[in-house]
């Protein structure tokens, strides 16, 4: 019987203790940022269907789904537009036809258009992470100017 409920209470215990937290390194020649959970390493999709599925992750998932969309969208649609004038060249190299080179700009336009998109994917998925490992806590910072008996200065509050 002590036995038993012991079991019981430290598997009630373990329930409401937070998950393992998610590691941030840098990896490769660029210095990309990959996010790993129990030695696995996440994709951006894996990550955003973790945060979507908890509850206390609701409002990082849905700004960072539609960013991350949005930038490989663009991406795809500018690659796509980049390679169809020289696909297009190639096909048709005896030379009566000129592709039509506007698509390769408006292309390169959105290839340069989603860099920015992932770059603030990758801010909001650090705040998210940080979020996490910190146990469903924001850190709170308060910084102003203030008058105090030393004079006017520079207040923090944590």
């Amino acid at each position: 019987m002590l036995l038993a409920l012991s079991c019981f209470y430290t598997s009630d215990t373990l329930a409401q203790a937070p998950g393992e937290p998610i590691e941030m390194i840098e990896k490769g020649i660029f210095k990309r940022k990959v996010y790993k959970k129990c030695d696995i390493e996440l994709i951006p999709t894996q990550m955003i269907t973790l945060f979507k599925n908890d509850p206390n992750m609701s409002e990082f998932a849905k700004p960072m789904a539609l960013t991350y969309g949005t930038s490989k969208l663009l991406s795809a649609v500018g690659w796509a537009l980049i390679f169809w004038p020289i696909a297009e060249s190639l096909i048709h190299y005896e030379g009566d036809e000129d592709p039509n080179w506007n698509l390769a700009y408006a292309g390169a336009g959105c290839v340069v258009l989603s860099i920015p998109l992932t770059i603030a994917y990758n801010k909001k998925a650090m705040q998210a992470v940080s979020y996490y490992n910190a146990g469903y806590k924001r850190a709170k910072l308060d910084v102003g100017l203030g008058v105090s008996r030393n004079g006017l200065g520079l207040m923090m509050k944590f």
